[in-house]
Protein backbone atom coordinates (compact mmCIF):
# COMPACT_ATOMS: atom_id res chain seq x y z
CA UNK A 1 0.00 0.00 0.00
CA UNK A 2 1.46 3.53 -1.16
CA UNK A 3 1.64 6.31 1.65
CA UNK A 4 3.12 9.45 2.01
CA UNK A 5 4.02 11.45 5.01
CA UNK A 6 3.25 14.92 4.82
CA UNK A 7 3.93 18.39 7.30
CA UNK A 8 2.18 21.18 7.20
CA UNK A 9 1.74 24.49 8.89
CA UNK A 10 -1.54 23.71 10.99
CA UNK A 11 -2.94 27.60 11.89
CA UNK A 12 -4.70 26.76 15.41
CA UNK A 13 -1.14 25.44 16.83
CA UNK A 14 0.99 27.85 15.09
CA UNK A 15 3.51 25.09 14.04
CA UNK A 16 4.31 22.29 11.51
CA UNK A 17 2.65 19.22 12.51
CA UNK A 18 3.01 15.71 10.66
CA UNK A 19 0.55 13.65 9.39
CA UNK A 20 0.53 10.38 7.31
CA UNK A 21 -1.73 8.92 4.52
CA UNK A 22 -2.57 5.53 3.37
CA UNK A 23 -3.48 5.78 0.01
CA UNK A 24 -6.19 3.91 -1.60
CA UNK A 25 -5.23 1.02 -4.10
CA UNK A 26 -5.63 1.81 -7.47
CA UNK A 27 -8.15 -0.45 -8.02
CA UNK A 28 -10.69 1.56 -5.81
CA UNK A 29 -10.83 4.12 -8.66
CA UNK A 30 -10.04 7.77 -9.48
CA UNK A 31 -12.13 8.64 -5.79
CA UNK A 32 -13.43 10.94 -4.39
CA UNK A 33 -12.23 9.06 -1.11
CA UNK A 34 -13.95 8.90 1.99
CA UNK A 35 -11.63 9.81 4.80
CA UNK A 36 -10.99 7.70 7.92
CA UNK A 37 -9.18 9.50 10.73
CA UNK A 38 -6.98 6.63 12.84
CA UNK A 39 -5.47 8.64 16.18
CA UNK A 40 -2.75 7.22 18.28
CA UNK A 41 -2.67 6.78 22.07
CA UNK A 42 -0.50 8.93 24.22
CA UNK A 43 2.69 6.70 24.22
CA UNK A 44 3.11 6.98 19.94
CA UNK A 45 2.88 9.53 17.27
CA UNK A 46 1.23 9.46 13.55
CA UNK A 47 3.86 5.99 12.98
CA UNK A 48 2.84 4.29 15.48
CA UNK A 49 -0.45 2.44 13.47
CA UNK A 50 2.03 1.84 11.13
CA UNK A 51 5.08 0.16 13.05
CA UNK A 52 3.15 -1.69 15.28
CA UNK A 53 0.09 -2.79 13.74
CA UNK A 54 -0.87 -4.49 10.18
CA UNK A 55 -3.12 -1.63 9.41
CA UNK A 56 -1.80 -1.08 6.12
CA UNK A 57 -1.79 -4.50 4.81
CA UNK A 58 -5.72 -4.34 6.31
CA UNK A 59 -6.69 -0.93 4.75
CA UNK A 60 -5.26 -1.98 1.58
CA UNK A 61 -8.30 -3.51 0.34
CA UNK A 62 -10.79 -0.73 1.62
CA UNK A 63 -11.83 2.58 -0.33
CA UNK A 64 -10.55 4.33 2.54
CA UNK A 65 -8.26 7.50 2.38
CA UNK A 66 -6.36 6.58 5.92
CA UNK A 67 -4.98 9.75 7.91
CA UNK A 68 -2.73 9.41 10.69
CA UNK A 69 -2.24 12.58 12.43
CA UNK A 70 0.05 13.09 15.03
CA UNK A 71 -1.58 14.32 18.40
CA UNK A 72 1.14 14.60 20.57
CA UNK A 73 -0.07 13.88 24.53
CA UNK A 74 -3.25 15.82 23.86
CA UNK A 75 -5.98 13.59 24.47
CA UNK A 76 -7.06 15.35 21.35
CA UNK A 77 -8.12 18.28 22.94
CA UNK A 78 -8.36 22.33 22.84
CA UNK A 79 -6.28 21.67 26.15
CA UNK A 80 -4.50 25.26 26.15
CA UNK A 81 -4.30 28.34 24.63
CA UNK A 82 -1.00 26.74 22.61
CA UNK A 83 -2.29 23.35 22.39
CA UNK A 84 -5.43 23.05 19.80
CA UNK A 85 -5.25 19.73 18.86
CA UNK A 86 -9.02 19.73 18.05
CA UNK A 87 -8.69 22.44 16.12
CA UNK A 88 -6.35 21.06 14.09
CA UNK A 89 -7.80 17.63 13.49
CA UNK A 90 -11.34 19.48 12.49
CA UNK A 91 -10.39 23.19 11.31
CA UNK A 92 -7.35 22.88 9.99
CA UNK A 93 -6.67 19.22 8.55
CA UNK A 94 -9.83 18.47 6.20
CA UNK A 95 -9.45 21.48 4.08
CA UNK A 96 -5.52 20.78 3.96
CA UNK A 97 -6.48 17.11 3.04
CA UNK A 98 -9.05 18.94 0.14
CA UNK A 99 -6.39 20.58 -1.60
CA UNK A 100 -4.11 17.52 -1.74
CA UNK A 101 -6.61 14.67 -2.71
CA UNK A 102 -9.83 13.79 -4.02
CA UNK A 103 -11.44 12.84 -1.14
CA UNK A 104 -15.27 12.46 -0.48
CA UNK A 105 -16.52 15.84 1.20
CA UNK A 106 -19.47 13.84 3.47
CA UNK A 107 -18.99 12.63 7.01
CA UNK A 108 -15.76 10.81 7.68
CA UNK A 109 -14.86 7.60 9.85
CA UNK A 110 -13.18 8.09 13.09
CA UNK A 111 -10.89 5.46 14.95
CA UNK A 112 -8.31 5.48 17.58
CA UNK A 113 -6.76 3.74 20.69
CA UNK A 114 -6.39 4.47 24.28
CA UNK A 115 -5.80 8.15 24.16
CA UNK A 116 -6.76 8.40 20.38
CA UNK A 117 -10.23 6.17 21.56
CA UNK A 118 -10.82 8.81 24.10
CA UNK A 119 -10.82 11.29 21.31
CA UNK A 120 -12.40 9.15 18.44
CA UNK A 121 -15.48 8.75 20.28
CA UNK A 122 -15.55 12.72 22.17
CA UNK A 123 -14.98 14.10 18.54
CA UNK A 124 -18.16 12.15 17.12
CA UNK A 125 -20.18 12.67 20.31
CA UNK A 126 -19.36 16.97 19.90
CA UNK A 127 -19.30 16.73 15.98
CA UNK A 128 -21.83 14.22 15.05
CA UNK A 129 -22.50 15.82 11.43
CA UNK A 130 -18.82 15.23 10.67
CA UNK A 131 -18.65 11.58 11.22
CA UNK A 132 -20.03 8.73 9.95
CA UNK A 133 -18.57 6.19 12.18
CA UNK A 134 -16.65 5.61 15.03
CA UNK A 135 -14.85 2.81 16.60
CA UNK A 136 -12.58 3.24 19.49
CA UNK A 137 -10.31 0.46 21.12
CA UNK A 138 -9.30 0.50 24.98
CA UNK A 139 -10.33 4.28 25.28
CA UNK A 140 -8.93 6.37 28.16
CA UNK A 141 -12.43 7.60 28.86
CA UNK A 142 -11.42 9.43 32.32
CA UNK A 143 -13.31 12.23 34.30
CA UNK A 144 -11.75 15.58 33.64
CA UNK A 145 -10.05 15.28 36.95
CA UNK A 146 -7.62 11.93 36.34
CA UNK A 147 -6.73 13.92 32.59
CA UNK A 148 -5.76 17.08 34.89
CA UNK A 149 -4.04 14.96 37.50
CA UNK A 150 -2.17 13.36 34.43
CA UNK A 151 -1.11 16.70 33.27
CA UNK A 152 -0.78 18.54 35.86
CA UNK A 153 -3.41 21.02 34.93
CA UNK A 154 -6.61 21.30 34.07
CA UNK A 155 -8.19 21.70 30.48
CA UNK A 156 -8.48 25.25 29.21
CA UNK A 157 -12.68 24.17 29.69
CA UNK A 158 -12.66 21.63 31.73
CA UNK A 159 -16.95 20.93 30.66
CA UNK A 160 -16.07 20.57 26.77
CA UNK A 161 -12.94 18.12 27.83
CA UNK A 162 -15.75 15.96 29.39
CA UNK A 163 -16.80 13.34 27.53
CA UNK A 164 -19.91 12.73 29.50
CA UNK A 165 -21.10 15.96 28.80
CA UNK A 166 -20.96 15.52 25.34
CA UNK A 167 -22.34 12.38 25.33
CA UNK A 168 -25.31 13.23 27.57
CA UNK A 169 -25.91 16.16 25.53
CA UNK A 170 -26.18 14.24 22.10
CA UNK A 171 -29.25 13.35 20.08
CA UNK A 172 -29.51 9.60 19.02
CA UNK A 173 -30.87 10.79 15.68
CA UNK A 174 -28.32 12.85 14.61
CA UNK A 175 -25.15 10.56 15.64
CA UNK A 176 -22.85 8.70 13.65
CA UNK A 177 -22.92 4.54 14.41
CA UNK A 178 -20.67 4.19 17.34
CA UNK A 179 -19.10 1.42 18.65
CA UNK A 180 -16.05 0.62 20.96
CA UNK A 181 -14.49 -1.92 22.60
CA UNK A 182 -11.71 -3.10 25.25
CA UNK A 183 -9.76 -6.27 26.27
CA UNK A 184 -10.93 -7.98 29.76
CA UNK A 185 -7.48 -7.90 31.00
CA UNK A 186 -7.04 -3.78 30.21
CA UNK A 187 -6.46 -1.52 32.96
CA UNK A 188 -9.02 0.75 31.48
CA UNK A 189 -11.87 -1.94 31.02
CA UNK A 190 -13.70 -0.46 34.47
CA UNK A 191 -13.82 2.75 32.59
CA UNK A 192 -15.04 1.38 29.52
CA UNK A 193 -17.78 -0.53 30.83
CA UNK A 194 -19.05 2.91 33.14
CA UNK A 195 -19.34 4.25 30.06
CA UNK A 196 -21.04 1.87 28.13
CA UNK A 197 -24.17 1.95 31.26
CA UNK A 198 -24.28 5.54 30.75
CA UNK A 199 -24.68 5.70 27.13
CA UNK A 200 -27.37 2.23 28.10
CA UNK A 201 -29.28 4.36 30.37
CA UNK A 202 -29.63 7.44 27.82
CA UNK A 203 -30.46 5.04 25.09
CA UNK A 204 -27.97 5.91 23.04
CA UNK A 205 -28.04 3.68 20.58
CA UNK A 206 -24.19 1.90 20.70
CA UNK A 207 -22.37 -1.41 19.96
CA UNK A 208 -20.06 -2.22 22.85
CA UNK A 209 -17.69 -5.38 22.86
CA UNK A 210 -14.97 -7.05 25.33
CA UNK A 211 -12.56 -9.31 24.12
CA UNK A 212 -9.62 -11.24 25.42
CA UNK A 213 -6.82 -9.29 26.43
CA UNK A 214 -5.24 -6.09 27.18
CA UNK A 215 -3.42 -3.18 26.67
CA UNK A 216 -1.38 -4.19 23.78
CA UNK A 217 -0.79 -3.99 20.16
CA UNK A 218 -1.37 -7.80 19.50
CA UNK A 219 -5.04 -6.90 20.52
CA UNK A 220 -5.63 -3.48 18.78
CA UNK A 221 -4.25 -5.22 15.61
CA UNK A 222 -6.75 -8.20 15.73
CA UNK A 223 -9.76 -5.63 16.61
CA UNK A 224 -8.69 -2.90 14.20
CA UNK A 225 -9.91 -5.52 11.34
CA UNK A 226 -13.53 -5.35 13.09
CA UNK A 227 -13.55 -1.47 12.72
CA UNK A 228 -12.76 -1.40 9.00
CA UNK A 229 -15.44 -3.33 8.18
CA UNK A 230 -17.29 -1.70 10.51
CA UNK A 231 -16.74 2.14 9.14
CA UNK A 232 -16.75 0.09 5.09
CA UNK A 233 -20.34 -0.88 6.38
CA UNK A 234 -21.85 2.45 7.36
CA UNK A 235 -19.84 3.71 4.18
CA UNK A 236 -21.87 1.62 2.14
CA UNK A 237 -24.72 1.89 3.38
CA UNK A 238 -24.31 6.08 3.19
CA UNK A 239 -24.06 5.60 -0.67
CA UNK A 240 -26.77 6.11 -2.84
CA UNK A 241 -28.96 2.87 -3.80
CA UNK A 242 -27.58 0.87 -6.85
CA UNK A 243 -24.21 2.92 -6.14
CA UNK A 244 -20.86 0.65 -4.99
CA UNK A 245 -16.87 1.51 -4.14
CA UNK A 246 -14.71 -0.23 -5.80
CA UNK A 247 -13.49 -3.57 -4.26
CA UNK A 248 -9.70 -3.94 -4.79
CA UNK A 249 -9.02 -7.31 -5.43
CA UNK A 250 -7.38 -9.28 -2.65
CA UNK A 251 -3.54 -9.90 -2.88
Amino acid sequence: MDYAEITFLSPSLGRHVRYTVLLPDPAAGPGPYPVLYQLHGASDDHTGWLRFSNLARYAATSPFLVVLPDGGLSFWLNYSAHERYEDFLINDLPPHLARLFHVDQGPAAIGGLSMGGFGALRLAFKYPDRFRSVWAHSSALWPVSVLAQRFGSPPLDPVDADIYHWAERASADRLPAIAFDCGTDDFLIEENRRFHAFLEERGVPHDYREHPGGHTWDYWDQHVREALRFHRLHYDRSRPEGETAARPSQS
